[in-house]
């Protein structure tokens, strides 16, 4: 006869996730205050910034609508409209016309942009790294650094 169905496993599972998401949610605000400062501080842009210049990089051959942008970062299209001007205003991005639908801009990254990035980047690189092997140590994230970290080089173990 089959065993009765018992939910316990699964609450079991949902408190470990809930706990899990708990000391996620401080430790990314955490580290990305602290990314957000030493990015502005030593390469003039923020980490938001920075994000957008990456996703524009990855895209260098075909140049990507708003939407894209948005899409990819979790944004909505208003906030990474604002972002995307902030940054041609800086001379890292500009708008092309799109010769199919003139209604359309798209957005590429300037050789400054990608100047940014790739220097931005190895900055980024280097503090998260820091910034992960220091909270190996601290009992509050612990935990949740040592799954978030790449073992082996393979994927965050989640």
């Amino acid at each position: 006869m089959a065993e009765p169905y018992t939910n316990e496993n699964h609450d079991a599972e949902t408190e470990n996730v809930s706990r899990l998401w708990e000391r996620v949610v401080p430790m990314f605000s955490l580290l990305e205050g602290r990314l957000d400062r030493v990015l502005t501080l030593r390469h003039n842009v923020g980490l938001g910034q920075l994000m957008a210049l990456g996703v524009l990089a990855g895209e260098q051959s075909t140049p990507a609508t708003v939407s894209d942008v948005a899409r990819r970062l979790g944004l909505s299209v208003s906030a990474a409209s604002r972002m995307l001007a902030h940054l041609e205003r800086s001379g890292w991005t500009d708008k092309v016309a799109w010769p199919c639908d003139r209604r359309t801009s798209r957005v590429a990254i300037t050789e400054a942009g990608l100047a940014v990035w790739r220097r931005a980047r190895e900055t980024l690189e280097r503090e998260l790294d820091h910034a992960f092997t220091t909270l190996k140590f601290d009992e509050r994230y612990a935990h949740v650094a040592s799954r978030l970290c790449r073992v082996d080089g393979g994927p965050p173990a989640l």
